[in-house]
C-alpha cells in the first residue's frame, strides 16, 4: 500500500492519498484544494487517479474538487449524487470500493453532517470530521451530537485497536487511543 497525508491551507484540512502498490491505482480522500504536492506525489509513484472520496460536503473538504478534476478526471464518491455541482457516485454504508488489489468499505458517520461517510481500507479508517484525535466534529444540537458519538463508537471502535484513524483536521490516531482517551467516549 502507498499512503500519503497532506495538511492543506484550507482550514488546515487533511487530504490523503491511498493507493495499491501493485496496480498503482490511487484514491484521493477529500478535496479542499489541489495541493501542489499531490501531482508531484502521483508522478513520483507513477499513480493513476481512480477516484476521489468526499467524506462530507463542507467547503473545506470540497473547495478544490473542480481543480482536481481539471487536473485528472476520476469518479467522485460521496453520500450524495452531486458535490458542489459535480456529479458523484452515491455511496452508502457497507458499499465497497475496489482500488487495485485493495478493498475498502464505506461506513455511515452521521452527526457532523447528516451525510458524513467514512471509509475503512486495510488497517486505516478515514473519518472526515466525525472523529478527531481527542474530539469529535461539531454538531448543531445535542441529539445529533449523541448520534455522532453513538455511530463513531459502533462503526469505528468496533475495529481492531491497531487500526489507524485519519481525520479531516489535526493529527491521526488509533482506535485504541481514541477508545481509551477521547473525552467524548471515556466516562469519568
Amino acid at each position: 500500500m502507498i499512503f500519503a497525508h497532506f495538511r492543506t491551507e484550507i482550514n488546515e484540512s487533511n487530504q490523503f492519498v491511498i493507493a495499491c502498490a501493485k496496480e498503482k491505482k490511487a484514491l484521493l480522500i477529500d478535496a479542499p484544494i489541489l495541493d501542489r504536492r499531490i501531482p508531484a506525489f502521483f508522478k513520483e509513484h507513477a499513480l493513476t487517479l481512480s477516484g476521489i472520496f468526499i467524506t462530507h460536503a463542507h467547503f473545506d473538504h470540497t473547495e478544490g474538487l473542480a481543480d482536481i478534476l481539471a487536473w485528472r478526471k476520476a469518479p467522485v464518491y460521496a453520500a450524495r449524487d452531486t458535490i458542489t455541482g459535480v456529479p458523484a457516485v452515491k455511496k452508502e454504508e457497507d458499499d465497497t470500493l475496489q482500488l487495485g488489489r485493495l478493498t475498502g468499505r464505506f461506513i455511515a458517520l452521521p452527526g457532523h453532517t447528516p451525510c458524513s461517510l467514512g471509509l475503512i481500507i486495510e488497517d486505516r479508517i478515514f473519518t472526515g470530521d466525525a472523529l478527531f484525535s481527542g474530539s469529535i466534529g461539531g454538531t448543531p444540537d445535542e441529539i445529533t451530537r449523541q448520534q455522532e458519538i453513538q455511530t463513531v463508537a459502533q462503526q469505528v471502535f468496533s475495529q481492531p485497536d491497531h487500526y489507524q484513524i485519519h481525520t479531516g483536521h489535526g493529527p491521526s490516531s488509533t482506535v485504541w487511543v481514541e477508545k481509551n482517551y477521547n473525552p467524548f467516549f471515556v466516562q469519568p
